[in-house]
């Protein structure tokens, strides 16, 4: 979804008002797969329904800043000296989850249902999509008695998708007021966006529109990498700005503060072995693949189900003891001192098989690269290696369908590495479904 030298583009510095007119947006073409409208952008497998492998683990509190209703309380005195009577602020606050049917969005894509399932104020995703819920507070105050005299409690819908082989990335807003009272009719909002890094401006949308409750009024942006030469790596970061306006709020202009709302590092690249298209993929998710313990890699999900749970890493978090994720390693030379350690050319191999090591030679933790000793099982025809090994250090061998290995290692390289972007040192995930 890896470390990167960061290009930063100098920041824009922009100041938004009610006359606040951004260019007409038009939705790049994305690919995707047959029969596929062309913004479904996963094919990723499953998490298990608690979806606890889908938070990032940072709280989006750490991303988001706090607005400006502590600037508000100490200019309070200059403005009663200007005859100033009503102003409001903004800041991030309270959040309310909603039932599920009122996220009612027209133009913008809904964001996924798991994120409105999980908890507020955290991101969710996959290597090719993040969502976040947090909550938002307008207090619309009186400057004389420093009373406040009407609020607007609303939550902040954020979400981001782009595909593994396209070069462009959306990114969606939308607030959403759950309760307000007081000074707030007629109060509308509006913003801009702009991206820093290995970036560039596609189109922008986020117009004036009331906020009315129940409503989602917001705004949507297209950014491209500039990441697609031949062995191009690059990260973009992209964040929405935005503010509430009144004309009877006077005392701040009719508007409140600009509130900036900040999405995860997505990471560009042409740089995934065995393919030369540019794509895009959030870094702070690892790769996922499952393979089934019945159908086409049956006894390759088993080696290595039984491997994990012996307590070797890569497991799927919540599957096995061990959820470290694997690392890829791209270099041949080392990925075939792996394969010659955890599976020698003199080992006799049983007719129709061939032999499987896990971790799989193409990680830092195979035999070689790994360290550590081997081991096996009573089923797997490999007398060289003792079984009822367990912990987390080694290697697992076994001789297995010679088809199921051939057709699990192709599809690992297609649908994982390539399609996942999964580059040197990248972390991901193995998966065994029943």
């Amino acid at each position: 979804m890896r470390t990167a030298t960061r290009v930063l583009l100098p920041a824009l510095v922009i100041v938004l008002s009610a006359a606040f007119s951004p260019p007409a947006s038009g939705h790049p073409s994305v690919p995707a797969p047959p029969g596929e409208n062309a913004l479904v952008r996963s094919a990723l497998p499953s998490p298990p329904s608690s979806h606890s492998g889908r938070r990032s683990g940072k709280v989006l509190a750490d991303m988001q800043d706090d607005g400006d209703c502590d600037e508000l309380a100490n200019k309070r005195t200059a403005l009663l000296a200007e005859g100033k009577t009503v102003a409001a602020c903004v800041t991030y606050g309270p959040a309310k989850r909603v039932a599920f049917d009122d996220m009612k969005a027209s133009d913008i894509l809904p964001i996924p249902q798991y994120c409105l399932e999980n908890e507020i104020q955290y991101w969710y995703g996959n290597r090719e999509e993040a969502c976040a819920i947090v909550g938002v507070l307008v207090n619309v105050t009186s400057l004389p008695n420093n009373q406040i005299i009407g609020q607007m409690f609303l939550n902040e819908y954020r979400y981001a998708y782009g595909s593994s082989t396209y070069p462009t990335v959306a990114y969606q807003l939308q607030v959403s007021m759950y309760h307000g009272w007081g000074q707030i009719a007629g109060t509308t909002v509006s913003g801009v966006s702009q991206c820093t890094g290995a970036c560039t401006y596609v189109s922008s949308d986020f117009p004036i529109q009331p906020v009315v409750k129940d409503t989602y009024p917001g705004g949507e942006a297209y950014f491209r990498t500039t990441a697609t030469e031949a062995g191009a790596i690059g990260n973009m970061d992209a964040v929405f700005k935005y503010r509430f306006y009144n004309p009877s709020w006077g005392g701040s202009g009719g508007s409140t503060g600009e509130l900036t709302a900040s999405y995860p590092t997505v990471r560009c690249d042409n740089r995934v072995p065995g393919t030369s298209i540019a794509g895009c993929v959030f870094r702070d998710w690892p790769g996922v693949y499952a393979y089934s313990l019945t159908g086409p890699y049956a006894e390759l999900a088993k080696h290595i189900h039984e491997a994990q749970q012996a307590g070797l890493p890569g497991a799927y978090p919540g599957t096995g003891p061990n959820s470290t994720p694997l690392k890829r390693l791209i270099f041949p030379r080392e990925q075939q001192a792996n394969r010659l350690k955890a599976c020698p050319t003199a080992w006799p191999r049983p007719a129709t098989k061939s032999c499987d090591e896990y971790p799989m030679a193409s990680t830092y933790q195979g035999a070689h690269t790994g360290g550590g000793t081997g081991r096996t099982f009573s089923w797997c025809s490999v007398s060289a290696l003792p079984t009822g090994v367990t912990g987390p250090s080694g290697w697992s061998s076994c001789m297995i369908d010679q088809d199921h290995n051939s057709l699990g290692g192709s599809d690992l390289d297609t649908y994982l590495y390539r399609d996942q972007r999964i580059l040197d040192s990248d972390p991901f995930y193995i998966q065994i479904v029943p």
